[in-house]
């Protein structure tokens, strides 16, 4: 028995042995440049040090390689494009050279089974498509007043009057609600309740940078995410059945849903619909809460900033603050804007942006096999100096219009590029200017530690690590 497991054993060896030199005696001989530091373990690759500054990693090695070069994370090849013709060669790629789908099949689990990613090209357009039907100026102009009034709401009724707390806390809480009750409709809002907020977290909870790179791999949030889906199905199933008996009617995206057609003039399921607005509430939620906090963070360390916002709502509002914006005041916003652009360069939700090679591709004379991962990396190309003067320093006045005319082409990319940009980025605009001018507005807050958060990299969004902490006082009292 010891002699066949010996010879099991090494007649595998040899096998990966034979696999190796094939690879070797195979594979293009100008392959992109490999970076790589100590320490570098086989199979494990820069595994390391990606996990821990990937930031610093890959503007290391794009010092030492130029501006496409490859690393080894987990046994995986991942070619990085760092230039603005990059950028572009990238983002214009049909799906046939470099599939968004074969990136992100871990989704999957958090948005079902035919939905987004995984679903064929034509029928992810699609979908994709429903977002701009569901997404119209028309509906902001509800969408703004609906937001404030969960925004007072939850702060009358967590800050009240002045204490402390975390602000990355009460604004996840924040965009949660507002996201549910202006994407979701009434009837999620009015349900949502202790029990489905931990729901969501379960849906949240699934994205895990590990699961990126081995989407079928047993992880303990999975049966969680699964069940949390399910229960989010069949309590959409339930509202929808209500709807159709109802003359009431409703102008939110849950209805768009659900009075969508496919070209073939199919209905969406009811497994589609839930896949889609699951998807719908964590981008809602997740990117903006994300960057409202580095907004303020921002905002704290950095006074004058914070000073030409408040003027700036104090124009819009004609010396009143306690008045309540609308839709147009909103958008008139521009040094609010400014600052939005600014931090998402120095602080883009996702730090990396992939796809897969579905055949082999040339681009800056290199060769990229098929089956290599191909990415971008907003949250290294965004600090590049050949991008940026002083690219680490928080500089809002970058995006004045005439300055914007300066900027080279896909030199900024939070929201992505191509045809494939976030579709949801004006609702996360509109929303984040209205719930932090509002909170500016009516309370003074102090940043307890003074100093910016260091990044967490152990969620695909990238979030400040830590508590944030404030100390806050109510200025504008409810009338």
């Amino acid at each position: 028995m010891a002699g066949l497991t010996t010879l099991l054993f090494g007649g595998l060896a040899v096998l990966a042995l034979l696999n190796w030199i094939k690879d070797i005696l195979t594979r293009p001989k100008n392959l992109p440049p490999l970076y790589y530091e100590f320490p570098y373990i086989p199979w494990l690759g820069s595994i390391y040090q990606y996990a821990t500054a990937p930031r610093e990693f890959l503007m290391r090695g794009h010092a030492a390689c130029g501006d496409c070069f490859s690393v080894n994370l987990l046994g995986a090849t991942m070619t990085f494009m760092m230039s603005s013709d990059g950028h572009n060669e990238f983002f214009k790629a049909k799906e046939e050279v470099y599939d968004i789908r074969e990136a992100y099949k871990c989704t999957v689990v958090t948005f079902g089974p035919d939905v987004c990613y995984d679903c064929p090209v034509k029928k992810m357009g699609e979908q994709l498509g429903f977002f701009k039907t569901g997404l119209t100026t028309d509906k902001f102009y509800s969408y703004v007043d609906v937001i404030q009034d969960e925004v007072e709401a939850y702060f009358d009724e967590h800050w009240g009057d002045a204490g402390e707390g975390c602000l990355f806390e009460a604004l996840s809480e924040v965009f949660t609600l507002t996201s549910a009750r202006c994407l979701l409709g009434p009837e999620i809002r009015e349900k949502w309740s202790g029990d489905m907020s931990q729901k969501y977290l379960d849906l949240d909870h699934s994205f895990i940078p590990i699961t990126f790179f081995f989407p079928s791999m047993p992880n303990p949030m999975r049966s969680k995410c699964v069940a949390a889906r399910q229960m989010f199905e069949k309590l959409f199933t339930e509202i929808a059945e209500n709807r159709r008996k109802s003359d009431e009617q409703f102008d939110d995206f849950l209805q768009v849903l659900m009075d969508g057609r496919y070209k073939d003039g199919k209905p969406l399921t009811n497994a589609e619909i839930t896949g889609i607005m699951v998807g719908t509430l964590l981008g809602g939620q997740h990117t903006s809460n994300v960057t409202g906090t580095w907004t303020l963070c921002n905002l704290f360390t950095n006074m004058g900033s914070f000073d030409k916002l408040m003027k700036e709502q104090s124009d819009i509002l004609d010396g009143d603050l306690h008045e309540r914006l609308g839709y147009e005041q909103v958008m008139q916003m521009t040094e609010f804007d400014k600052v939005l652009d600014e931090v998402l360069r120095l602080h883009p939700p996702f730090f990396m942006l992939a796809r897969v090679a579905m055949q082999q591709t040339e681009y800056l004379g290199y060769t990229i096999p098929k089956g290599n991962f191909v990415a971008v990396s907003p949250g290294a190309a965004q600090r590049l100096e050949q991008f940026w003067d002083e690219p680490e320093a928080f500089d809002p006045e970058r995006w004045t219009e005439e300055n914007k005319k300066t900027h080279a082409k896909y030199s900024s990319i939070p929201f992505g590029g191509g045809k494939h940009q976030c579709s949801g980025r004006k609702f996360a605009q509109v929303s984040l200017k209205t719930v932090l001018a509002w909170l500016i507005r009516n309370y003074k807050m102090e940043y307890v530690s003074g100093k910016m958060p260091k990044e967490d990299y152990t969620t695909m969004v990238v979030a400040p690590q830590g508590p944030v902490t404030v100390k806050y006082t109510r200025i504008h009292k409810k009338k």
